[in-house]
């Protein structure tokens, strides 16, 4: 059975606003979603990007798939992709509703790292990239997008300093609702913090297969402390992130690459490939193989 190609991964400079002639600067991508997936028809198929996307659905159907999990697309639902993520959808010809990129880069011009990161949902491995609005909720969010649209149209002075501050301000709301959807009880600042610092090394380290008490000693807290972190806030151990975001990864080349399961056991760093295997089916119930196949006959 021949295998899929390596998947794309797109930069911003990758999509044109053809209706107005007008190419993206790299940095920033703001237009209704209609106009997108008409005249970009390649993102229909697995696919990767360097940027956050943030996506709100005021009209039509489907199917988003992200990581491997489907979510459904009905007006009120927003969709928020970071980088690294893979996604792709199946939707209904009428969909329509408003997309923006942004690089992490264009955002911390005007803010430090702790003002994204303290948002919930801009986490790739651990965090809902869901979140569904309710009509006051929806109204506000689409008068937000409007005002961004408008800004980057008119070009006025200073506009990229505008749509910062209409960023951060979506941000906030949308982190509320977020909450509110998924926790009565928020949790702090400091903690979301302190959690982002650990995904954020886990990210950075997790295919040298460091222990625990190098991750906990990188952020100068024991390692009893990580754990009541991390399951105080996502309810799970910090060796559980630790596994997941190592399975992500295998599940990616997996399904995404061309690689063979021993080339991949050696990416992750494993230099035993019956260990990589066990240790796959132990989290997945599946060989890497079956796992695969199973996804290749869906």
């Amino acid at each position: 059975m021949p295998y899929k190609p390596k998947l794309p991964v797109f930069n911003i400079s990758n999509f044109d606003d053809y209706n107005n002639c007008m190419k993206f600067d790299g940095s920033f991508y703001v237009r209704s979603f209609n106009e997108h997936v008409k005249e970009n028809v390649f993102i229909e198929k697995p696919h990767g990007h360097n940027f956050y996307l943030i996506l709100l659905i005021t009209k039509g159907k489907g199917i988003h798939t992200i990581d491997f999990l489907e979510y459904d697309v009905y007006p009120g639902t927003m969709f928020i992709v970071s980088p690294g993520q893979i996604h792709h959808w199946n939707l209904s010809a009428d969909v329509d509703g408003y997309i923006l990129f942004f690089t992490k880069e264009y955002f911390l011009h005007d803010f430090n790292t702790e003002k994204l990161t303290s948002f919930p949902f801009f986490n790739s491995t651990f965090s809902l990239p869901f979140i569904k609005l309710n009509n006051e909720y929806l109204e506000s969010i689409i008068l937000k997008y409007q005002l961004i649209h408008a800004e980057y149209k008119t070009r006025f002075t200073n506009y990229h300093e505008i749509i910062r501050v209409y960023l951060y301000a979506m941000f906030i709301e949308l982190s509320r609702i977020y909450i509110k959807n998924n926790d009565n009880s928020p949790i702090f600042n400091y903690d979301l913090l302190q959690l982002n610092r650990y995904e954020a090394l886990v990210d950075k380290y997790y295919k040298k297969h460091r222990p625990i008490s190098c991750y906990s000693k990188k952020m100068n807290i024991t390692n009893r402390q990580l754990s009541y972190l991390c399951k105080k806030t996502v309810n799970k151990t910090p060796l559980e992130i630790l596994t997941e975001r190592i399975i992500l990864q295998a599940k990616r080349l997996l399904i995404h690459s061309n690689f063979s399961i021993s080339s991949i056991a050696n990416e992750l760093n494993y230099n035993n490939d019956s260990y990589f295997i066990r240790f796959f089916k132990k989290s997945t119930k599946l060989t890497p193989e079956q796992f695969r196949t199973n996804q290749y006959n869906k």
